[in-house]
């Protein structure tokens, strides 16, 4: 059975979580016991370092109609967290899920049927360019 879409953004978030927990904590023990951190650590505590964002968006999924509306619903920020989950989860069919893919496919293959449609016109009128 494959993953739910919200599973595995779940998992993509377990990894992000697991990654900077061991420096997010080093950098809490520095500021409680009043010891001064670089201003590039301070920028990662409040930018990397901050899961406000990625819980937010879950948040938000899990309590949509579905999760389709529910990214549908998302502003380009939310998506691109969405994409940074599915990317951590390691999902290979990352493409496939991330809206608005389909639509740049479908132009795609519209473009190519056409121009096979008129190369084999051309190809039984014996026309040639």
């Amino acid at each position: 059975m494959t993953p739910k879409p919200l599973d595995i953004l779940k998992k993509g978030f377990a990894k992000l979580t697991q990654t900077i927990t061991k420096k997010r904590d080093d950098l809490n023990i520095k500021l409680s016991q009043q010891e001064d951190i670089s201003s590039a650590d301070k920028h990662w505590l409040d930018d990397e370092g901050n899961t406000i964002d990625e819980q937010r968006i879950l948040e938000k999924l899990e309590s949509a109609s579905d999760y389709k509306t529910g990214v549908a619903q998302l502003d380009d920020n939310g998506k691109a967290i969405v994409k940074k989950l599915w990317e951590l989860a390691g999902d290979p069919d990352l493409p496939a899920k991330v809206a608005g893919k389909k639509r740049k496919h479908y132009g795609t293959h519209l473009f190519l049927d056409l121009r096979i449609t008129l190369l084999m016109f051309l190809h039984r009128t014996n026309t040639y360019i």
